[in-house]
C-alpha cells in the first residue's frame, strides 16, 4: 500500500484558521496529506507541523511517524498555539 492510503485524509475544523494566522506572520504553508498535515517554512527553515483539535490525538501511523522522525515536531491545537509558534520561529 502506498503512503497516500496509509493516512486518513480528514481535516481539523480548526485548520483554516491555523493557516491564516501562520500567513499573517509571513510562514509560507503547503497542505499535505500524509503523514501529517502541514509543511511550514521561514527563514530558510522547514518545519512540519500536525493540527488537531483541543482533544484530538494523534492516530497509530502519526505517533510510528513522530517516533522516528528526527526533525521538529509541532502539534498546534489553536489561533495561539499557532501565534506562540510563529513567533518562536521569527526569532530564531
Amino acid at each position: 500500500m502506498g503512503i497516500r492510503g496509509q493516512y486518513k485524509n480528514k481535516r481539523d475544523s480548526n485548520e483554516p484558521q491555523i493557516i491564516a494566522t501562520l500567513e499573517a506572520h509571513g510562514i509560507s504553508v503547503v497542505r499535505l496529506d500524509t503523514p501529517v498535515d502541514l509543511a511550514c517554512g521561514y527563514g530558510d527553515r522547514d518545519y512540519l507541523v500536525e493540527v488537531k483539535t483541543r482533544s484530538g490525538t494523534l492516530t497509530g501511523p502519526q505517533e510510528i511517524f513522530y517516533e522516528a522522525w528526527r526533525g521538529s515536531k509541532t502539534i498546534l491545537r489553536s489561533v495561539e498555539d499557532a501565534e506562540e509558534f510563529a513567533r518562536k520561529i521569527r526569532s530564531e
